[in-house]
């Protein structure tokens, strides 16, 4: 599968955040995310800023759901828009009636986990979903230094994935860089979430070109 790179608004400047989306016109994907400063100790977007996103049509909006008891709020980002929801592991009882949701609504499904998670404890809803996200870094702020110790991760679900030949992506966010993204991809993930180092550029479209380029076949 070709590699995916998905810039996330989060880095970008909340006053502008379509003008800096338009900024990247390549971009596969745009990635929103939705904290609850429960799940984790931060706040940002509600599904408004999804639907706005998606009313940009400039790509596919990927929705990371870092809130707790995601199946209360799965049917307003599909409402929203979301073109692929994720949700985390650590933050349901019911990942199967998530998953239920979101493909009902005939988006995509992925689920995230966190530096701490066991890549195998995922194993169980592989058949059931189109991507995982590892976090490579503690989700909750951006700009933080990617966590190398999450290679190993990458490398035991990639190899998975590869034995029960299941079509699924497998996804980064955090701390991607040119000095990060091609240990990653070398590890096996073939998406890609960037945020400070495409919107923190002097020009964001050739920082997105050159990060392309390096987990291009």
């Amino acid at each position: 599968m070709e590699s995916l790179i998905a810039p996330s608004i989060l880095a970008a400047d909340h006053t502008a955040i379509a003008a800096d989306l338009r900024r990247v016109p390549k971009s596969d994907w745009i990635h929103v995310d939705i904290m609850d400063n429960h799940f984790v100790p931060n706040l940002s977007f509600s599904s408004q800023m999804t639907q706005a996103t998606k009313a940009l049509n400039i790509a596919p909006v990927d929705t990371h759901l870092m809130i707790q008891d995601p199946e209360d709020w799965i049917e307003q980002f599909i409402s929203a828009g979301s073109d692929s929801i994720t949700f985390h592991l650590e933050a349901t009882t019911k990942p199967d009636a998530c998953i239920g949701q979101i493909k009902e609504a005939n988006r995509k499904a992925a689920i995230a986990l966190k530096p701490n998670t066991q890549w195998k404890d995922v194993l169980p809803f592989l058949p059931k979903i189109d991507m995982v996200l590892i976090m490579t870094v503690e989700p909750g702020f951006g700009g933080q230094k990617f966590m190398t110790n999450q290679l190993e991760k990458i490398k035991a679900l990639r190899a998975e994935i590869d034995k029960t030949e299941l079509q699924i992506r497998l996804q980064v966010d955090g701390g991607i860089d040119l000095e990060t993204i091609g240990l990653a991809y070398e590890a096996g993930a073939d998406f890609f979430v960037a945020g400070s180092s495409i919107f923190n550029t002097i020009d964001p479209a050739d920082s997105f070109d050159k990060l392309k380029a390096l987990v291009s076949n």
